[in-house]
């Protein structure tokens, strides 16, 4: 396990809220602008050319350190590289959507059939994906892991579609000085449990309901990728040249084995 992690002190992100920030946008690869930085600087800061939050702009960095891509220009992915992100929404979507080999999908609930469409979106649920093995080089979550009721089920049917090397790219709510996973709801025979205070977070999809937290990570999270057969490492990013600042900017890579242990 690689644990490419250091703290960063909160000072900048307080001088920045109120100004801008000047650079290159890893998710558009153009010259930027990154402004309106609030309290909550993950999810705000945004570029003046493609719309992008800190937080796409930390997916996308990570991309483009993975493949060794340029700071400029487009996503320049190799002939026959295939994408799945698991949404259909945001500025790294829209930047991703005209490529070949990219999917993406959402999940509408339960009673939809996997792999079908709504209007022009597929459906899918991470739990049981309808996808081939070994079908993709790179999987894209942001901040969705922690909405499924069995995330490890999900981690397990990415390992299964993901190609030897490929990567799985991902954020979640970490606790990064916490032991165990904090599980803040179980189904049970399709009864809820709750643990303490229902907790949601805002949906695209459905803005005006919320999406139930089932799961906040902790270091058990790596270590249970780890006995899945992950090579798992994170990065924690500061880059105020590229509208990346905060303490806890934390992306995750969990990467399949070219050979699988038995």
């Amino acid at each position: 396990m690689t644990l490419d992690y250091v703290f960063r002190p909160n000072a900048v992100d307080a001088q920045t809220i109120g100004h801008d920030l000047s650079g290159t946008c890893p998710v558009c690869g153009r010259e930027a602008v990154f402004f309106g930085f609030t309290d909550n600087v993950r999810e705000s800061g945004f570029c003046s050319n493609c719309g992008s939050t800190n937080r796409q702009r930390q997916m996308a960095e990570c991309v483009r350190q993975a493949y060794d891509l340029n700071d400029l220009g487009e996503f320049n992915l190799p002939d026959g590289f295939s994408i799945f992100k698991t949404e259909s929404n945001g500025a790294l979507h829209k930047r991703l959507e005209g490529s070949r080999g990219y999917v993406c999908s959402e999940f509408f609930g339960p009673d939809v059939e996997r792999g079908s469409h709504v209007g022009s979106v597929m459906h899918q649920d991470l739990m049981a994906l309808t996808f081939d093995d070994e079908q993709f080089d790179l999987v894209l979550s942001s901040d969705v892991f922690e909405h499924i009721p069995r995330p490890y089920d999900a981690h397990s049917e990415v390992l299964r579609v993901l190609k030897p090397s490929g990567r799985h790219i991902f954020t979640v709510p970490f606790a990064a000085g916490t032991d165990l996973d904090d599980i803040r709801a179980v189904e049970r025979n399709g009864v809820i449990e709750y643990f303490g205070e229902k907790l949601y977070h805002g949906d695209p999809v459905r803005p005006n309901e919320g999406v139930l937290v089932w799961t906040i990570f902790g270091i058990q999270m790596l270590n249970k990728l780890e006995r899945m057969d992950f090579d798992v490492s994170f990065r924690n990013l500061f880059d105020p040249s590229k509208g990346i600042i905060g303490e806890w900017s934390l992306v995750f890579e969990a990467r399949k084995p070219v050979h699988m242990r038995m």
